[in-house]
């Protein structure tokens, strides 16, 4: 006798593209780019040629056997010798969960009422409370990473404590104990993971350098000039480490769930900088940074101009999205990202012509602060503040701009 519910039977496929597996959805299969890439704008595996697609995910009873010992998928060899692509297959989200890892854990209902903020709150203000893609990435892929990865999880967890710490100044320092002890944690974790950075890890290593931002401006103390090399010499080594991720997965991500906020980064808008208000100072800074003025000393010459050319770059980007009411906070620290590891030592030398440069740039710090960017509060003062501490009298005429600038 047949049973009274018949369930009508289908053929599962496992030939959708890899974005469509990531966020769990049906793929129409249909090239050049399926229904749901072409909606999103994204770069789809029908538009790869074979070489480049992602390799099928290994079986269900391979996968199944991995989730239950906690050991991550391996890729099965290249069947031409070349493994790059077999490796690209990897799907960050099937990495195993710290839990199969760790088997316990330290956390408790504190940190659990600070994931439960950070969903519900500090994820909309991450994504600027205006895209549906941005929002997915910061509110539910980035915690799903968190899950797989220690690092990042305890940054966000840092972030959410640093956040209600703002909010609720009569427990600041409850707040502020748990955010320095996940970010200890976190930070630790990042730069060992650094050390062997590959297609399982990227993702989550590339949305911590974004979160690295936030902790680091939002953890300073910002009470004196001996704090300067923590305060802002740290995370700009820190943010390089990102970058360095970024060049060399830069495709991987951004055909990812990263795409928003790779392209908020990389923004780049055609204008002529003569029409851009104050632009001129940023090019008064070009003479200063003459081998003349450096001792002859063409690397830090070197170093000095392209800082100014990418902050020059930076600045023409925050002036037109700032002319428009738009946010400026992640267009500004494209700079930061980008400047080079000479001039980054002249700054932790204290180097007047570096200081200076910098001190231009907390105008687009202020910039940010005045569009109530929590995380950014006092901090285009605290620099400049202690950038004038730091640098000989004579400098300072340099510094009129900006200290006009910034209130």
């Amino acid at each position: 006798m047949p049973p009274k519910h018949q369930r009508r039977s289908h053929t599962k496929s496992k030939r959708g593209c890899s974005q469509c597996k990531v966020r769990r959805i049906k793929c129409n299969e249909t090239g050049p780019r399926c229904n749901n890439c072409e909606r999103r704008q994204i770069t789809c595996d029908f538009q790869l040629s074979p070489d480049e697609r992602p390799a099928p995910r290994r079986t269900e009873s391979a996968s199944a056997s991995d989730r239950a010992s906690g050991t991550p998928p391996v890729p099965a060899p290249a069947e031409n010798g070349n493994s790059s692509a077999q490796i690209s297959s990897f799907n960050p989200f099937d990495a195993p969960d710290l839990i199969s890892i760790k088997k316990t854990t330290d956390l408790d209902i504190g940190d659990l009422q600070l994931l439960h903020h950070y969903t519900t709150v500090l994820a909309y203000d991450l994504a600027n409370h205006n895209s549906g893609d941005a929002l997915m990435l910061w509110q539910k892929a980035a915690v799903e990473l968190g899950f797989k990865h220690d690092f990042l999880l305890r940054g966000l967890l840092a972030m959410s404590a640093l956040h209600q710490s703002y909010l609720h100044p009569q427990r600041k320092t409850e707040f502020d104990l748990r955010a320095s002890t996940h970010q200890s944690i976190a930070i630790h974790s990042f730069q060992e993971t650094l050390g062997n950075v590959n297609e399982t890890n990227c993702h989550a290593l590339f949305a911590f350098s974004c979160v690295i931002i936030v902790l680091s401006f939002a953890s300073a103390a910002k009470e004196k000039a001996s704090d300067f090399q923590a305060d802002v010499i740290h995370w700009l080594y820190l943010l390089r480490g990102g970058n360095e991720v970024l060049k060399l997965y830069r495709e991987r991500l951004r055909s990812s769930f990263l795409k928003p906020l790779l392209d908020e980064l990389h923004y780049a808008e055609n204008h002529t900088s003569h029409n851009i208000d104050d632009v001129d100072r940023i090019m008064d800074l070009f003479p200063l940074c003459s081998p003349a003025n450096l001792g002859n000393d063409k690397d830090k010459s070197a170093a000095c101009t392209l800082a100014i050319h990418a902050l020059l770059s930076t600045f023409v980007q925050a002036s037109i999205l700032r002319k428009r009411g738009e946010g400026t906070v992640l267009a500004s620290f494209v700079w930061s990202v980008n400047l080079p590891p000479k001039f980054l030592e002249m700054l932790s030398e204290k180097q007047p012509e570096a200081l200076v440069i910098l001190a231009h740039y907390c105008v687009l710090i202020y910039w940010g602060e005045m569009q109530d960017t929590w995380f950014l509060v006092g901090w285009a003062r605290y620099m400049l503040d202690t950038i004038k501490e730091l640098t000989p009298v004579e400098w300072h005429e340099h510094l009129a701009w900006p200290d006009g600038i910034i209130k």
